[in-house]
């Protein structure tokens, strides 16, 4: 099983999830690329939480190279929809962008 993307209030309810159920990300997602400030930080095994502060000014710029990475319209759209959740945080304060690991 990948990872489970979820957009979740302050209370930790769930608004939006996604599930990388064919373990895509497993090749896109960098580990020890220090270029990535944000991303090699997502825990494989365990919970990774991001705030809409984090999101704007790291996350989303290094999501947008990994969709340049990206090898496949199967990987494409994966990276989207996560993408497209993330920047829901934006919208209001006190909502933020989960990974759960295996």
């Amino acid at each position: 099983m990948g990872l489970t993307v979820v957009r979740q209030n302050e209370s930790g309810k769930v608004i939006d999830r996604i599930d990388d159920s064919q373990n895509l990300l497993t090749d896109l997602l960098p580990n020890d690329d220090g270029s990535f400030f944000c991303l090699r930080f997502i825990d494989w095994y365990g919970d990774t939480i991001f705030n809409r502060l984090q999101i704007k000014e790291q996350f989303l710029p290094e999501w947008k190279r990994l969709f340049r990475q990206s090898l496949n319209e199967e990987q494409r759209r994966l990276l989207r929809s996560i993408e497209k959740v993330a920047e829901r945080c934006l919208d209001q304060p006190h909502q933020y962008l989960k990974s759960i690991g295996d």
